[in-house]
């Protein structure tokens, strides 16, 4: 599975668990940090959202436009486009 590069050696990746589940996962140094499993129509409705945020818990999206902030633990580790999540989810 391809992922998206982040900062400081970390790395977002979404695993599809079924045709209608994801895990959106988040690598420190190739390692298994964080993952959320989410539903595509959920994530579908975020994406479709101008300004929002995603998920409770140590995984977050923040949406801004077409920015997408990572946040792990209440830290940011990185930003990815709307473009780049919207072409791994396909």
């Amino acid at each position: 599975m391809p992922t998206l590069p982040l900062t400081n050696n970390y790395t977002f990746a979404i695993e599809p668990i079924t045709a209608r589940r994801m895990r959106l996962v988040v690598y420190q140094n190739g390692k298994e940090l964080v993952c959320r499993k989410e539903n595509l129509k959920q994530l579908n409705e975020f994406l479709n959202v101008d300004e929002a945020r995603a998920f409770k818990g140590r995984l977050q999206l923040l949406k801004h436009g077409d920015d997408i902030a990572v946040e792990v633990k209440g830290e940011p580790v990185g930003n990815i486009s709307k473009a780049d999540l919207l072409a791994q989810l396909s």
